[in-house]
């Protein structure tokens, strides 16, 4: 039986049609105005963003500061480092390279700092380059320790035959080798009413699935909600979704042997995501040597009812 929640924490009443409530890569689709940015805001970016990113981030970073102490070697005097030769490029450029040696630590011995205030700059920059390096490494155990799930979702959630009616279907697999551990999943679609007095409420109904939990998910998991007479979407037609305009919030918990924790995963589905009169591809079977293989580049594969 579908249960209606009164709030899934997000509001129910707005004054106009909201988007959608998590985006399609299970990230929450909110703009926060008005927040304090702390370090663990910076930190918690830093370990989430795009491996790309990160590295363009570091590396960014990396050129930056030494320019700004190439800057603090050329106001305190090239002349106070020496091994600067004329023949080896403009006095800058030796500085700049200076500096990124000093950074690292690495100092090949061909030039050296001189007087009080350059050595006094060589001194800093050192410390801020161990600095630096102590927290990119921090940064890159934070990413590689970090919790994370490797489910693949299906791109479309199918509208199909189910039994001796209709049902919603989508399909997740797990990309790991390892395999997770009472899995649970939860469904809920959410949908907007106009109420007499012209405003917006989002309604919020918990879907009940063939199958909310399984013991361990090795290969791939199909959910399907039944649309029987309880179900808050039975005796719709294709157009009557489009008019609802719903989106459906999967969210899975699994106890994950690679990190010895629970891990969640999540992603939404809109109306633009759906298929109708469609059904899902096995993704896995025997191969010739009776051994099991699952292609989760298959997961959206589907054919006609």
């Amino acid at each position: 039986m579908s249960q209606e929640i009164d709030d899934l924490g997000i509001g129910t009443k707005f004054s106009k049609r909201t988007k959608r409530i998590i985006n399609s890569d299970g990230t929450y689709n909110i703009n926060r105005l008005g927040t304090r940015k702390g370090i663990k805001d910076v930190f918690r970016y830093l370990t989430t963003v795009s491996w790309l990113k990160f590295f363009l981030i570091l590396f960014l970073g990396y050129i930056a500061l030494n320019v700004i102490f190439t800057l603090l070697y050329v106001l305190c005097g090239t002349e106070h480092i020496s091994g600067i030769d004329p023949e080896n490029g403009h006095p800058i450029i030796q500085t700049f390279f200076f500096s990124i040696q000093t950074f690292t630590t690495v100092g090949y011995g061909g030039m050296a700092p001189m007087g009080i205030a350059t050595q006094s700059v060589a001194a800093v920059e050192a410390f801020v380059g161990f600095l630096s390096f102590s927290l990119a490494t921090g940064l890159l155990y934070g990413r590689f320790s970090r919790p994370t799930s490797k489910l693949m979702f299906s791109d479309n959630l199918l509208y199909t035959k189910y039994r001796d009616g209709h049902g919603l279907m989508l399909k997740i697999a797990n990309e790991r080798n390892s395999v997770l551990l009472e899995v649970e999943a939860m469904l809920i679609a959410t949908f907007d009413q106009m109420t007499e007095d012209g405003e917006i409420k989002k309604r919020y109904y918990r879907l009940p699935l063939e199958l909310n939990r399984i013991e361990m998910m090795t290969f791939s998991w199909t959910l399907v909600h039944g649309i029987d007479e309880e179900s808050p979407f039975y005796g719709m037609t294709e157009e009557d979704f489009m008019k609802a305009k719903p989106e459906f919030l999967v969210m899975i918990k699994g106890f994950s042997e690679v990190f010895g924790q629970y891990i969640h995963s999540r992603k939404s589905y809109t109306e633009d995501d759906m298929l109708w009169n469609k059904k899902f591809q096995a993704i896995f079977g025997p191969n010739e040597e009776g051994v099991m293989e699952m292609d989760v580049r298959n997961i959206n594969l589907t054919t006609d009812e």
